[in-house]
């Protein structure tokens, strides 16, 4: 009982447009647990991993950045576990508009033999469907208590994150209450979802080139550029600061009265500043190559991680490489 209180108290910190969005998606991904119990142990772990983060940093004198580190820590880490729900439940309606419409199909199968809508649907469950599987039970065992039918087809639109699915049920309720005839109803409807589902794949294939312009520009090109540009900005510093104030004014004349003036900014911020833009390019590339593959910005969220380690190790072999290149090809110049 005492469990349960800590449960809801934690629930009650949250905001209730948040809890109402959680909840939906929490039945979308099919978690076995809790609102409440899901809720509380998020916040604990999310917590534990900032607690860590803030302590950590408190052992090297850094009171402030250990405070910020706890907060942003406990949303990073409440955030990839909201994602996580979200993308569970993202898979599960794919895979379900995978099964649809061979379901549909033996449903009519089953009509056209003589089974009442109701048995049909509830033959219709087979382990090949997997997660439709289970749905299918569950609106089938309520048709057969007794519940209308439309209501339990509606039901399973409503477990599942999917549009297609959604709109499927909608319109085969609504062709059942108009008279129509549920075995042709239900090929027909099997067939247009296979229609979709092809012209979606050809449209995929059609914009693959653009996908792939995108992952090199952003996985490749751009940290091999900031890569060579910061060691470009590294090397000026350098001669600059090697560079006597009166010397420059012999080099500007050689030159056709070229103005020398020395960088303003250490090489360290050009630096954080490419790892800054190239984490948010892997980032917004990312979304947009989920967008033209499969329609949605949360398709592209695999990608994040491997871009993001594509980035770093190009971008620090580049320099490394440079370096060391520039380093054995050109000697080492001493200014007096």
């Amino acid at each position: 009982m005492r469990v349960e209180k800590v449960y809801r108290r934690v629930r009650w910190m949250y905001p209730k447009p948040y809890i109402r969005w959680l909840e939906k998606s929490l039945v979308y991904a099919d978690v076995g647990i809790g609102l409440e119990k899901f809720v509380s142990l998020t916040f604990l772990y999310a917590m534990s991993f900032g607690l860590f983060a803030y302590v950590l940093l408190l052992l090297f004198n850094q009171p402030l950045i250990a405070l910020v580190a706890l907060v942003v820590t406990f949303l990073i880490v409440h955030v990839v576990i909201d994602l996580l729900v979200v993308l569970i439940g993202d898979k599960r309606g794919r895979f379900v508009e995978e099964m649809l419409p061979d379901a549909l199909q033996l449903m009519a199968a089953n009509i056209r033999s003589g089974l009442t809508p109701d048995r049909a649907l509830l033959f219709t469950a087979r382990p090949e469907f997997g997660i439709l599987e289970k749905e299918i039970k569950v609106a089938a065992g309520k048709a057969v208590a007794g519940e209308p039918l439309e209501e339990t087809l509606l039901s399973i639109g409503n477990r599942i994150k999917s549009r297609i699915i959604e709109r499927t049920f909608a319109l085969i309720v609504e062709g059942m209450r108009k008279g129509g005839e549920m075995a042709s109803l239900l090929e027909q409807t099997a067939e247009d979802i296979r229609n979709l589902k092809l012209l979606k794949k050809e449209i995929a294939a059609q914009v693959g080139m653009y996908s792939i312009f995108i992952f090199v520009s952003i996985g490749m090109a751009a940290p091999l550029l900031f890569g060579l540009s910061t060691y470009l900005v590294e090397t000026m510093s350098n001669i600059g600061s090697a560079m006597r104030i009166e010397q420059a004014g012999q080099y500007a004349g050689m030159v056709g009265g070229l103005r020398i003036s020395f960088v303003a900014y250490p090489p360290e911020f050009l630096q954080y500043y490419s790892l800054a833009f190239l984490f948010m390019n892997s980032f917004f590339g990312s979304l947009l190559i989920g967008l033209l593959q499969e329609g949605t910005e949360k398709a592209g969220l695999k990608y994040v991680p491997m871009l993001l380690v594509m980035n770093l190790v190009i971008f620090m072999a580049t320099k490394t490489v440079t370096t060391q290149f520039i380093g054995v090809m050109t000697p080492a110049v001493r200014l007096t």
